[in-house]
């Protein structure tokens, strides 16, 4: 299996233009870029509004409906690809993270609730008045981009920051989220990017608490308010995400994989997986293979 690649802005458009913001019709971006219909990361944030359409999105191994009113939220790194209806429509565009940071000091990326944590839901399914909000404001955003006017960074970021925020507000009502200013929040936010960052060495609970300076009862009690699942649950779900990626995405043979992740039994590695996936490696490769067929 080839290496997932990992595209940036370039990759999408002309070396003239600037290389933190893309935008684009969704029609246009599709037919242009024939090469996103495979599994790819990119290093950007994305945002892709179906106004029109139907299919498939598979992000990080999880499949969601595509239908109007669809409304994806990626961040860097996320493994996707589609299987989308000839009549797919919309709108798209892409930006960096040093794009929003620069234009925002009091507000960063991850304050917003689709960001916030990795386990989140990628996507939104707008309302028809939610849709008649947003519409505009991807039409305004792609016009923007287009035309190239000056100070046309900073009414980007505008744009950007007022989708973000209406769609925050659509995020937390659909997903019963608790708001981003709550403790519980921000220390389980603490901990998803501690686990992002040790999974491969630390996978037991208590490490992350002594991490965090408290107890594993206290810490799994945080998890277990906000996203109704253990810290043990949290850590197998990133395990589980980089072993699908490598499994599918790399010439690694299996034990390697294992490696990779810190397994030192190889044997409990595969009783581990297919604990958690129900299938064993060797079962799931091939049928990821069979679902991008």
């Amino acid at each position: 299996m080839a290496k997932l690649p990992v595209y940036g802005i370039s990759a999408f458009q002309e070396k003239q233009q600037e290389d933190f913001f893309y935008s684009n019709d969704l029609r246009v971006h599709l037919e242009s870029h024939k090469f996103i219909n495979d599994p790819h990361k990119h290093s950007t944030y994305i945002a892709v509004l179906f106004t029109k359409g139907k299919g498939e999105h598979q992000i990080d191994y999880s499949t969601y409906a595509v239908k109007q009113g669809s409304l994806f939220l990626l961040q860097p790194g996320q493994v996707h690809c589609w299987k989308l209806s000839k009549d797919a429509a919309g709108y798209v565009f892409f930006h960096t993270k040093e794009f929003y940071d620069s234009i925002f000091v009091n507000r960063k990326l991850h304050d917003f609730p689709f960001f916030f944590l990795d386990s989140n839901k990628p996507v939104i399914y707008c309302s028809k008045k939610e849709l008649d909000t947003v519409v505009p404001i991807f039409e305004e955003i792609n016009a923007e981009h287009q035309t190239q006017l000056p100070l046309v960074k900073s009414k980007l970021g505008s744009l950007v920051d007022l989708l973000y925020i209406n769609l925050s507000r659509y995020y937390l009502n659909n997903q019963d989220i608790h708001p981003a200013h709550s403790s519980t929040y921000l220390k389980v936010q603490k901990l998803q990017r501690l686990i992002d960052a040790h999974f491969r060495t630390d996978k037991l609970p208590k490490e992350y608490a002594e991490r965090m300076h408290m107890t594993t009862r206290h810490l799994g009690r945080l998890c277990q308010e906000l996203l109704n699942k253990t810290t043990t649950e949290l850590i197998a779900e990133r395990l589980i995400i980089e072993a699908k990626r490598l499994l599918t995405h790399s010439d690694l043979p299996i034990s390697a994989v294992s490696e990779q992740l810190g397994f030192e039994d190889y044997s409990y590695f595969i009783r581990f997986f297919k604990k958690q996936v129900g299938q064993s490696p060797k079962q799931f490769q091939q049928a990821e293979v069979h679902w991008h067929e």
